[in-house]
């Protein structure tokens, strides 16, 4: 039996399957066709502009009662950073969920078709698998919830067309960078690595020192 992205058994999901996505994620993908779907307006800058964003995928599972997964997706670079589910509850308990889920966007979720979701996330596990990084462990526990899907993805991931890696706490930058290097050279990502923050200075402010090749940034950030 396959087990890559695609592989599902049939009647796992439907396209009547609820399904939300966070605001802003659109950004810097390009998107080809399928005008049906969503925009991405409203999210904050400090998230919209960090290439994550989250999908919750809620299955009907039994009477008044959902099967509910979320998948944090780094479409800039790594593809599924964290999955949760499947978990079950009620259908009441949803709204609450989502709002928690939801809250770094200050928003209860974008509702999408479940072929977005596909698209979404298992395009960006097959873009991070070209670049070396594989989903989550726990990733195929929550992969019945999204349906056979066959590929490729309407979206090109990466930023603008370029993997662009940036850090999260759990991350290990020198293994992330050198992964990328062996995928696509020195010159075929960008990176912004957080090298930590300082507050003892004794003037009240908080620095934080950042290392980036991205020249647009440095001069924002003058």
């Amino acid at each position: 039996m396959a087990s890559g992205p695609g592989a599902a058994a049939a009647g796992e999901a439907s396209d009547e399957t609820p399904c939300w996505i966070s605001p802003g994620w659109r950004h810097g993908l390009r998107v080809a066709g399928h005008e049906d779907w969503p925009g991405d307006a409203g999210a904050p800058s400090e998230v919209g502009d960090s290439g994550v964003a989250l999908v919750v995928v809620a299955r009907p599972h039994g009477y008044g009662r959902l099967s509910m997964c979320s998948y944090l997706v780094d479409t800039w670079c790594l593809g599924v950073k964290n999955v949760i589910g499947p978990k079950r509850m009620a259908k009441r308990e949803l709204e609450a969920v989502r709002r928690q889920c939801y809250a770094p966007w200050q928003s209860h979720g974008i509702p999408i078709p479940l072929e977005l979701a596909q698209h979404f996330v298992l395009g960006a596990i097959e873009f991070a698998r070209g670049l070396g990084f594989e989903p989550h462990r726990n990733f195929q526990r929550t992969r019945p919830a999204l349906g056979s899907w066959e590929g490729p993805s309407a979206i090109a991931f990466g930023m603008d067309g370029k993997p662009h890696y940036i850090n999260g706490p759990d991350d290990d930058p020198q293994r992330v960078l050198a992964t990328l290097d062996r995928a696509v050279g020195r010159d075929g990502f960008h990176y912004t690595v957080s090298l930590g923050e300082a507050d003892d200075l004794g003037d009240g402010y908080r620095y934080s020192a950042v290392l980036t090749d991205r020249d647009d940034y440095l001069t924002d950030a003058a």
